[in-house]
C-alpha cells in the first residue's frame, strides 16, 4: 500500500468509526464545547487528509506542471487507445473526480441554505419593525410575540434576535433569565453557523456516517453548551425550570429554540455535576481528532510495508 492510497483510504475508516466514538464522549466529557470542537476537528481532518492523499496520487514526485501533462497524457492514452493508466493514476482521477463533485454539491447547498436563512431573518427583522417590540438595548434585540404557549427561540445574524412569546411572562423571573440567557449563549457561540454547517455536510455526504450524524449531535452539543452558559449565569434550578416548561413549545425550521433538542438528555446532563470550563479537554480532544485520520494511514503504511 503506498502513502497516497493509505492516506486516501484511512480518512474514510475513520469516518465510519469516529461517530460512536464522538457520540460517547458527549456523556463521558463534563465539556459539550470540547466534544463540538472534536466533531469539528473530525470533520475538517478525514477531509483535508482525503484530498492529502488525492493529490498525492495524482502528482507523485512531481510540480504542478508535471502532473497536468501525466494528467493530460493519460486522458489521450485513455481515450484514443483505450488504455488506462496505473493504479494510483485512475483511482487518483477517480478520487478528484468525487472531491469537484462534492465540493460542487457542498457549495449549492450551502448557497440554498444561506438564501433560506437570509429569508427567515428578514422575516422576523420585518416583524419586529412593523411591532416595535424590542425592548432591549442590548446588541441582541429582543422581540416580542403575542403569543399564550410560551416559546423562546433566536434568530443568527448580525446583530441577533431572540423571539418570545408573552406566555413566557408566567415564568418565574430566574427561569426567564435563564431562557434570555440560554438564547444569546447561541447567538454569541455563532451556534446557528454551526449546526448550518453540519446539515450542509450532512446533505452532501448524506452515504458518510460521520456527516450524516453530524447534525444530530451538533445540534445537541450547542444546546448543552448553551445550558451550560445559562447555568452558570441563573443556576441550574432556573434552566431545568425553564426547559421542562418549554418543552414541546412550537418553534420555525431554521431556529435555534430552548427545548427543542433531546431534552431528557440536556436535563440528565443539567442533574449531573456541573460543567467546568477545562481548556485541557478543549485542547486535547480535538488534537486527537485532528491526527486521527493521518496516523491511522500512517500506520497501516508501517505495518503492511514493514
Amino acid at each position: 500500500m503506498t502513502p497516497a492510497l493509505a492516506l486516501t483510504i484511512a480518512p474514510i475508516v475513520v469516518a465510519w468509526l469516529a461517530p460512536p466514538l464522538l457520540e460517547r464522549a458527549a456523556f463521558r466529557v463534563a465539556d459539550p464545547l470540547a466534544v463540538l470542537l472534536a466533531w469539528a476537528g473530525a470533520i475538517l481532518a478525514v477531509l483535508l487528509t482525503f484530498i492529502t492523499g488525492v493529490v498525492l496520487m495524482l502528482a507523485p514526485q512531481t510540480g504542478p506542471t508535471r502532473w497536468m501533462e501525466n494528467l493530460a497524457h493519460d486522458c489521450w492514452l485513455a481515450v484514443r487507445h483505450a488504455r488506462l493508466p496505473g493504479d494510483d493514476g485512475l483511482l487518483g482521477a477517480l478520487a478528484a473526480l468525487l472531491v469537484v463533485v462534492l465540493a460542487a454539491r457542498i457549495a449549492a447547498l450551502s448557497v440554498r441554505r444561506w438564501r433560506g436563512q437570509r429569508e427567515f431573518r428578514r422575516a422576523h427583522q420585518d416583524l419586529l419593525t412593523l411591532l416595535g417590540a424590542a425592548n432591549d438595548p442590548g446588541a441582541d434585540r429582543v422581540l416580542r410575540v403575542p403569543h399564550a404557549e410560551p416559546l423562546a427561540y433566536c434568530v443568527g445574524g448580525r446583530p441577533g434576535l431572540v423571539v418570545l412569546s408573552s406566555g413566557i411572562d408566567r415564568l418565574a423571573p430566574a427561569q426567564r433569565a435563564a431562557v434570555l440567557a440560554h438564547e444569546r449563549a447561541h447567538l454569541r457561540g455563532r451556534h446557528h453557523l454551526i449546526v448550518a454547517a453540519a446539515e450542509v455536510l450532512a446533505g452532501a455526504l448524506p452515504w458518510v456516517p460521520l456527516a450524516r450524524q453530524a447534525p444530530d449531535a451538533v445540534r445537541l452539543l450547542v444546546e448543552l453548551s448553551a445550558d451550560a452558559e445559562a447555568a452558570r449565569a441563573c443556576g441550574t434550578t432556573a434552566v431545568r425550570g425553564a426547559l421542562i416548561a418549554l418543552t414541546g413549545a412550537p418553534h420555525p425550521a431554521l431556529a435555534l429554540p430552548m427545548a427543542g433538542a433531546q431534552v431528557m438528555t440536556r436535563l440528565r446532563h443539567l442533574g449531573a455535576a456541573a460543567p467546568r470550563r477545562r481548556v485541557s479537554a478543549r485542547v486535547l480532544l480535538p488534537l486527537i481528532a485532528l491526527a486521527t485520520p493521518a496516523g491511522v494511514g500512517i500506520a497501516a503504511v508501517a505495518v503492511l510495508c514493514a
